[in-house]
């Protein structure tokens, strides 16, 4: 079994968010200390803070190699992993108070256990430009869908329960030579305890199975391994300040592949909202181990260390226009033992060759249109646009925005 993975997890990648929202991955790159639509995702008894709503994206763009040519000879860029759908909410009684039931169904959204396994699938095949070459082994699903349901009592408890699926399987001659399949069920609450003291928990497993084909025989990264993890966090109003102090804890547990990880991560933050706009920080502590399930390898790998995180937001010049900044840096302390011991110190990092993931990540910057609070386009700007805007009327350039995101509310 690849030793990719152990690198890719326990170099804390379990713990990063792979947020698709634009306005989450410009403020902090993750949302474990505010809320946002993307919120539903992972607690789908948000789902009575956005009522009747459409949600959707273009995806996002990197600057691979085949986007450089594709920029260069002014062709369209390939947006990847575009995804649309919508909540709809129903009040069961006149009164403001009466209870509400929603129901939510978006297609093609990319969970983040479908990037992990997807990850594990992947093969070093050479060099290009100087850099490692990625094979990617497994099959992108065709088929991606979220369908989550809501309750909201009325009295401050509201409930949820979300599915997720992606699913691809390819046979010859009705042999099967290549599959790949995330199966997921979310389960949530949000308690309003108090005036000012809201509880939010969720707990999500399942499963995911990664098979592909190579020099005849079927090779499998995953085999029906499960997954589990649960949030915690609670928001405790602070009026002084117009915001609140948040405390956050999230575990996940899982086997993939011939690997037994472990991930933990906890922390405080606060939010408060300031003149024309929002602003948000926090302090996590962040835990991560891998071993080996196979008692004839000796290879494990161990981290601990840190994050601090934050995002602002501010209308500027007109009521509709916002300019959003944020960033994290994470540091953490690593131990591996794969036939002999070494340490060494991790910080955020840039690209991964090994896995190819992009993780451009100390900084956001971006901007919101905000119609009414109804119409919200959100786009990620890239981090060269200072120095590349100026393309725009004397040559090629890459994309200056690399995400853009809409949500409409009616």
């Amino acid at each position: 079994m690849k030793k990719t993975l152990a690198f890719v997890l326990a170099a804390g990648c379990v713990v990063g968010s792979y947020a698709t929202d634009a306005r989450v991955e410009v403020m902090g790159k993750h949302d474990a200390f505010f809320r946002d639509e993307i919120s539903v995702f992972r607690n789908p008894a948000d789902m009575s803070l956005y009522p009747n709503m459409l949600y959707g994206s273009y995806g996002w763009v990197d600057k691979d190699i085949q986007s450089v040519n594709n920029t260069l000879t002014r062709d369209n860029l390939v947006l990847s992993d575009p995804f649309f759908g919508a909540m709809i909410s129903h009040k069961l009684g006149e009164e403001e108070s009466s209870p509400m039931f929603s129901v939510g169904a978006f297609m093609n959204r990319r969970d983040r256990m479908l990037d992990l396994l997807m990850t594990a699938g992947r093969d070093t095949v050479g060099t290009s430009y100087g850099s490692k070459v990625i094979r990617q082994n497994l099959k992108e699903p065709v088929g991606k869908a979220d369908l989550m349901f809501g309750y909201d009592l009325g009295n401050g408890i509201a409930l949820g329960l979300g599915t997720y699926i992606a699913y691809q399987k390819e046979k010859s001659d009705d042999k099967t030579i290549g599959q790949t399949g995330v199966y997921k069920v979310t389960a949530g609450i949000n308690w309003n305890l108090d005036q000012g003291l809201d509880f939010e928990a969720s707990f999500n497993g399942g499963s995911i199975t990664g098979r592909y084909m190579q020099d005849g025989d079927l090779v499998d990264v995953a085999d029906g391994n499960y997954f589990y993890r649960g949030d915690v966090r609670f928001f405790s109003a602070v009026p002084a300040i117009h915001g609140a102090f948040v405390p956050q804890v999230s575990m996940e547990i899982m086997k993939l592949g011939n690997r037994e990880i472990i991930d933990v991560a906890g922390g405080i933050g606060l939010n408060m909202n300031i003149d024309r706009g929002f602003f948000w920080a926090g302090l996590q502590g962040l835990y991560n181990q891998a071993n080996s399930t196979e008692s004839i390898i000796n290879d494990a790998k161990e981290s601990i260390g840190g994050r601090v995180s934050f995002g602002i937001e501010r209308n500027i010049m007109w009521d509709w226009f916002l300019i959003r900044v944020g960033g994290q840096k994470e540091i953490r302390y690593v131990t591996e033992e794969n036939g002999k011991k070494g340490e060494w110190i991790e910080t955020n990092k840039k690209y991964d060759e090994t896995s190819g993931i992009t993780e451009d990540g100390l900084v956001g910057l971006g901007f919101g249109v905000n119609i009414d609070n109804r119409l919200r386009i959100d786009f990620v700007s890239s981090n060269d646009i200072a120095y590349t805007f100026t393309n725009l009327i004397s040559g090629p350039q890459l994309s200056l925005f690399k995400r853009i995101s809409a949500t409409y509310r009616f």
